[in-house]
């Protein structure tokens, strides 16, 4: 793992506080805003029943269960994580499920991060999503969104050797390992079109 990152790691519960911020102050950092440009995966979630609109919705709860992290810049915050509650919870405000004024739980980090930090942290947070709570099934979409947020790195075989990949899963550093870690097929992951 780059020693950074590592030492990130350690310290962040030592940097971090937890607070009630107004939803309306969050938006996505600049890092989110770059992946998502290249491949969003807001776009490839299925969509939900419109029968769940009329429903409760446990929005504290979501925002325990997939926190979202973010610093203070400006007069507002930048999340880092928590991508898919945080449009969750923007969508709840503008069907008018959650108030203008909502006040939601998050991780305020007391400085804001190096910006390799923050790659760092977007990519591990959206991949993290992507592999290990399978938000996406399709074995054809899960590669193009690993393909379009790592490159990969001049000299080495595919992307699973690249420092990006590397520091966040070393222990998959093959297509083949990733295929057998998700339970799919290599051809049907990194088939195109």
């Amino acid at each position: 793992m780059d020693i950074e990152l590592a030492t990130f790691d350690k310290k962040i519960l030592d940097v971090t506080t937890f607070e009630k911020i107004s939803l309306s102050d969050i938006v996505f950092d600049d890092v989110i805003a770059s992946l998502f440009s290249s491949a969003n995966p807001i776009a490839g979630m299925r969509s939900t029943s419109q029968s769940l609109e009329n429903g409760t919705r446990l929005y504290n709860l979501l925002a325990l269960q997939s926190p979202i992290i973010c610093y203070r810049f400006r007069k507002g915050y930048r999340a880092l994580t928590g991508a898919f509650t945080l449009t969750t919870l923007h969508h709840g405000q503008a069907t008018l499920l959650l108030e203008s004024d909502a006040q939601i739980p998050v991780f305020v980090l007391q400085k804001k991060p190096t910006e390799s930090q923050k790659k760092a942290i977007a990519l591990f947070s959206l991949t993290n999503d992507l592999l290990s709570k399978c938000f996406i099934s399709d074995a054809k979409k899960i590669g193009f969104y690993i393909r379009a947020w790592f490159q990969k790195d001049e000299g080495k075989k595919s992307l699973f050797q690249s420092a990006e990949w590397s520091a966040l899963f070393p222990n998959i550093d093959t297509a083949e390992k990733l295929a057998s870690h998700l339970s799919i097929s290599k051809t049907e992951l990194f088939r195109r079109g």
